[in-house]
């Protein structure tokens, strides 16, 4: 089994943040987190950006972006500014749903313009995407409607909650997914610090690292039980102790 890095996505910490980024990024670091996530940048330069996680031995694992910042005049400023803070990866972190062929239509285009810029682009998902049109669930119909190299980010909290076989869903996109958010769900509920759920994590983890083209578990949390610093803290030394 390959040992795969764990990162956390920063809008975990979204009350944190913006009142101290290099702090909160130090004391992430000190909990054993080898990378960051970003979901906004605070308002601060990509340079800057860069040499505080490069300060306390971080490394980007990717940027959630949204649809309209992958367009237009918007991409070029986007692809400049992560590859600075040294990622490829541009995930999209939902979009509408109701209008599910234009949102596909949008994202190929999105994938087709970035590759030539050195990026890739993929989705990722909450439980929305897991209603049925016609009998296929709209994450399905994401996926099968774009590239084999269009990154599916799968959310196992959310996938989880939304009642799926979060296995069956590693094995048939594994060679789409690099990344993965670490997510509990308990009771229906993704408020539980990981691995004080529901989730059966060890094969989960077992999938991920012998048969994806996984390269970084991601922590997310969204809703807590305790404080965001506590829950981001009692995620990476619960995934600790489960061997990984």
């Amino acid at each position: 089994m390959k040992k795969l890095p764990i990162a956390i996505q920063l809008y975990s910490l979204r009350d944190c943040m913006p009142r101290d980024v290099p702090g909160t990024l130090r004391s992430l670091a000190e909990m054993g987190y080898e990378g960051v996530e970003f979901a906004g940048y605070y308002d601060l330069p990509a340079a800057d950006l860069r040499a505080m996680l490069d300060d306390c031995g971080l490394r980007c694992a990717g940027s959630h972006v949204g649809i309209p910042a992958l367009e237009g005049d918007a991409l070029k400023q986007t692809v400049e500014f992560n590859r600075v803070l040294g990622t490829d990866r541009l995930i999209v972190p939902g979009a509408d749903l109701d209008a599910l062929e234009t949102t596909i239509e949008r994202l190929n285009a999105v994938h087709e313009s970035v590759k030539p810029l050195g990026m890739r682009a993929g989705y990722h998902n909450h439980t929305k995407e897991f209603e049925t049109v016609d009998g296929e669930t709209k994450f399905n119909r994401i996926f099968s409607q774009t590239p084999d190299d269009f990154l599916v980010q799968l959310d196992i909290g959310w996938a989880a909650c939304a009642g799926q076989d979060v296995s069956s869903l590693l094995r048939k996109y594994a060679n789409r997914i690099e990344t993965v958010h670490v997510k509990e769900c308990k009771q229906g509920d993704p408020a539980a610090v990981v691995g004080e759920g529901d989730v059966d994590w060890p094969p989960i983890f077992d999938i991920i690292e012998t048969e994806t083209a996984g390269a970084w578990y991601i922590v997310e949390q969204e809703q807590y039980e305790v404080g965001p610093m506590e829950s981001a803290r009692g995620c990476i030394d619960n995934i600790r102790r489960m061997g990984r």
